[in-house]
């Protein structure tokens, strides 16, 4: 069963393979890519394009590298996604995109630039970011990680940066970097990951009926004032085309 940031995933992916031109192998840049564990089972529903993940941590690097180790089109690079991906091409990816990584970048304009670089004309470049430890701090340590990511960023070292995100601060850092903001998208209320927890071993399309009920109702979800909004869904996709 695929969690549901796997679906989102998958629906991201699959948006940016059918945008892309017939005969051509889509181009995908994943920053913050984790262990990448998600991507065997992805080429598998999306056997022609290529990936690329960037990871700044050692130990999930590795894990990637394993888990990437039997895919020719399919690699990682092991740094910080502020500085130039090596032996990668500018404007040549269909798809550069983050997910829960946002909100842990202190610089937020050089990530937001670097990423729309990679971009290609007409691609697209979508974050995705967690609200969640602003608005559902589970300790008290997390709280004051917080609260100084809001308000003293520089307190913090990298590792243990987390803030609040507002949207339209993402959007005009879009806009800075000649790409359009098209939607904004919302989802993982906080009960749906409970929930998902209930199942993940089993067969059941529970979860993946979740997912296209979140999809489904964005245009409701939008109608919300952003307070209750983001408190209900505190998964924030910011999508973008490069113009």
């Amino acid at each position: 069963m695929k969690s549901l940031k796997e679906q989102f995933i998958w629906h991201v992916v699959g948006e940016a393979v059918k945008r892309a031109p017939a005969g051509q192998v889509p181009r995908i840049m994943d920053l913050g890519c984790g262990t990448a564990s998600y991507v065997p089972s992805l080429m598998e529903k999306f056997p022609d394009f290529e990936y690329v993940g960037v990871e700044p941590i050692a130990s999930s690097f590795a894990a990637a590298e394993e888990n990437l180790a039997n895919i020719p089109s399919a690699k990682a690079h092991f740094q910080l996604a502020y500085d130039s991906v090596p032996d990668e091409k500018e404007n040549s990816f269909d798809l550069v995109f983050s997910l829960s990584v946002l909100e842990h970048v202190k610089h937020l304009d050089s990530f937001i630039s670097l990423s729309a670089k990679y971009v290609k004309t007409g691609g697209l470049l979508v974050h995705r970011y967690d609200l969640g430890h602003a608005l559902h701090t589970h300790s008290l340590k997390e709280k004051l990680h917080v609260f100084l990511g809001n308000y003293i960023p520089n307190v913090l070292p990298e590792r243990q940066f987390v803030r609040y995100v507002p949207e339209p601060e993402v959007r005009v850092l879009y806009e800075k970097n000649n790409l359009k903001p098209i939607d904004t998208t919302y989802h993982q209320a906080p009960n749906h990951k409970h929930f998902e927890k209930f199942f993940k071993d089993s067969d059941t399309t529970a979860v993946d009926d979740l997912f296209a009920w979140e999809m489904k109702y964005q245009s409701e979800f939008k109608t919300l004032p952003v307070v209750e909004r983001e408190k209900l869904f505190p998964a924030v996709a910011v999508w973008g085309e490069k113009r």
